[in-house]
């Protein structure tokens, strides 16, 4: 059916859209996430990172002005140094080393200096980049997503600045302190004054530990849109099978208007094909109660015009089993030939082509075989040929012509039905086969619409194109 299966295909393509729609919907939720575990990992990093420059700040104001006093007041020896107490380099990688064993932390902590005391601390080319861009004052703080050894990392980085004038003196070979030397004998110079970026501190973390973070949400919020999805789906499903039904009642109500107008035809036929033979039969009871009056119905008379009467009755019973044949429903397929289907439709319409003196032209070039339905394929027929006669009486025309030839076409079974009715207006030409549509007023517009239906249903196509002096209809299984 053509409607059913363009509701189908259109709620194909509708179902289609939304799944689309719903993998679009569903990435941008995932990016969602992604940027929203980004940017929680990025307020956690910049937390760690500020407080462990909170740590240094306090060794270098509070600490090591604390030594010094202490110093000053012989409580300690004038050249004490311990990186436990005095580096806040030492301190903060040792928290950082504390909060790893004790909470299996997995990011990493770094402090990246321009020749540093510790070769830990010495960088890589990216890393130097970025204090360049410190120093130079592009920006107060760095984040980016990285990728190292086919890994992908999310890399935060903080400046560290030279905060207290002892920050100077510990640098600097000729005040630093002598057991400081004795554990770092070479000190590189150390140039800078109190405010200026001396250092940075980085924290680097896979980003697939970022998304677990957040697999929980993402799993809960894509199951919801999910759901969510499958019920939409499930309302246009519902909404596709009442369509569907209403298509079919539509359809059905169209195949009942449609062979209700045939059986209008049909009985318009049998009445005209019935009326010459019960004239007949008329005719000769008349013609036998003459000869009885006159006392000339011998037997051989007798024998005569019953079975001239009995012809006629035969006639009459042949063409009751024609249209009988021809309303049966065939719930199987079978084969037929080309030529059964064309006399048949010719033959249920002979008397009504005989009234409206249209000539049916019939060449069988090729009587090939098919499988299928052939009360339908008569059902076509006759459909087409009614048209063509209403196109006839709308044009009081007194020689109307019908050719209908069977052929191979390219090894391709066709049937052509042409007219000389006149040359549809190809404005509309490509529409007659719409329900409805009709050229003619006394037309239901149905016809055509339902021949192309049963034409489709036995696998065939149809369509039409106009001639020099009227139109073809081609059928093509």
């Amino acid at each position: 059916m053509v409607l059913a299966i363009s509701v189908k295909y259109n709620f194909k393509i509708i179902t289609t859209l939304f799944a689309i729609l719903y993998a679009v919907i569903t990435l941008l939720f995932f990016n969602f996430y992604r940027e929203l575990a980004i940017k929680d990992a990025r307020q956690e990093a910049i937390f760690i990172l500020d407080t462990m420059n909170a740590i240094r700040d306090y060794v270098s104001e509070v600490q090591r002005p604390l030594i010094d006093e202490l110093k000053e007041k012989k409580m300690l020896v004038h050249d004490f140094f311990d990186p436990r107490l005095l580096s806040s380099s030492y301190i903060t990688r040792e928290i950082y080393n504390i909060q790893r064993t004790k909470k299996n932390i997995n990011y990493d902590y770094k402090l990246i200096a321009y020749n540093p005391l510790n070769p830990a601390h010495e960088g890589n080319n990216f890393e130097h980049d970025i204090l360049d861009d410190f120093k130079e004052g592009k920006y107060e703080e760095y984040s980016k997503i990285i990728e190292e050894n086919d890994k992908r990392y999310f890399f935060v980085g903080l400046p560290i600045h030279n905060s207290h004038p002892s920050c100077v003196q510990c640098h600097t070979s000729n005040s630093a302190p002598k057991r400081m030397l004795e554990q770092y004998p070479n000190i590189p110079k150390f140039e800078s004054k109190v405010g200026d970026v001396i250092a940075m501190i980085t924290f680097k973390i896979p980003v697939l530990s970022i998304l677990s973070y957040h697999v929980k949400e993402f799993i809960v919020g894509g199951s919801v849109m999910f759901v969510v999805f499958v019920v939409f789906i499930a309302f246009l499903y519902k909404i596709y099978r009442s369509d569907l039904r209403l298509q079919e009642k539509n359809h059905m109500l169209m195949m009942s208007q449609n062979r209700l107008a045939s059986m209008g035809e049909m009985i318009g036929n049998i009445s005209h094909q019935w009326r010459q033979p019960l004239a007949q039969v008329s005719s000769i009871l008349i013609n036998l109660e003459l000869h009885s009056e006159k006392d000339k119905l011998t037997k051989e008379k007798l024998a005569q015009k019953i079975k001239e009467a009995n012809e006629q009755l035969v006639f009459m019973s042949d063409t009751i089993d024609d249209f009988k044949n021809f309303f049966q429903t065939h719930k199987n397929k079978k084969e037929f030939r080309a030529q059964e289907v064309i006399f048949q439709a010719k033959r249920l319409l002979s008397a009504s082509l005989v009234k409206y003196a249209i000539d049916v032209q019939i060449s069988i070039k090729d009587n090939f075989t098919q499988v299928g339905y052939p009360n339908e394929i008569v059902q076509v027929l006759i459909n087409i040929i009614n048209n063509a006669k209403e196109a006839f009486i709308a044009q009081n025309m007194k020689e109307g012509l019908i050719q209908i030839d069977a052929f191979l076409n390219n090894q391709k079974p066709t049937i052509t039905i042409q007219n000389n009715a006149g040359r549809i207006d190809e404005a509309i030409i490509d529409k007659i086969f719409d329900p409805y549509v009709t050229t003619k007023e006394s037309s239901s517009g149905l016809g055509l619409y339902m021949s192309r239906m049963i034409v489709e249903k036995n696998g065939a196509t149809l369509h039409v194109e106009n001639s020099s002096n009227g139109v073809i209809f081609i059928l093509s299984f």
